[in-house]
């Protein structure tokens, strides 16, 4: 049997939910995203119990170009496909956050959890900002994870994001 068949790259799944400012859930984007290159060097490292750089995850960073094609960039029921090749997000990042703590369950469930928030009063352009991919880094945020995009969640001053991307072991 080949060693890739009995090592598997974790599954991550994103899940956004969108509230009002009384705590109404009003929209939820949720999905498996891609473990990236950079990603999987970081796991690697991990296992290999390197110490010399950083390689756990610290940062999320949320961005509007997760849709559109080559014919037609505006097209927003069309996602773009993310890759394993992906370096950093596919437009510049509108919203970052540091992450400093993981959820843990090792055995029982087998999951690491993230968790962020983007409140009220983070995030908001203009009237409204619409989110539309999102990943996770390491190294300070200057290295991606992994990456997802999808249908695009509104931003503004009346609502709060909470950010949950759990990878199962």
């Amino acid at each position: 049997m080949n060693l890739l068949e009995k090592v598997k790259v974790p599954v991550g799944y994103l899940v956004i939910q969108s509230y009002d400012l009384d705590g109404h859930l009003i929209d939820q984007v949720e999905g498996e995203n891609i473990i990236v290159n950079n990603g999987r060097e970081a796991l690697a490292h991990l296992m290999g119990n390197d110490s010399t750089l950083d390689w756990h995850i610290d940062a999320i960073k949320l961005s509007n170009g997760g849709y559109g094609s080559n014919a037609d960039p505006s097209d927003i029921t069309v996602m773009k496909p993310v890759n394993v090749t992906d370096e950093d997000l596919f437009n510049t990042p509108l919203f970052t956050k540091e992450i400093t703590d993981a959820n843990i369950s090792f055995p029982d469930t087998r999951k690491v959890v993230f968790s962020s928030s983007m409140e009220a009063n983070e995030g908001n352009y203009g009237d409204s900002q619409d989110y539309s991919e999102a990943g996770l880094y390491y190294r300070n945020g200057t290295l991606m994870f992994t990456h997802r995009a999808f249908g695009y969640v509104i931003k503004n001053d009346k609502t709060r994001l909470a950010i949950t991307w759990t990878f199962t072991f």
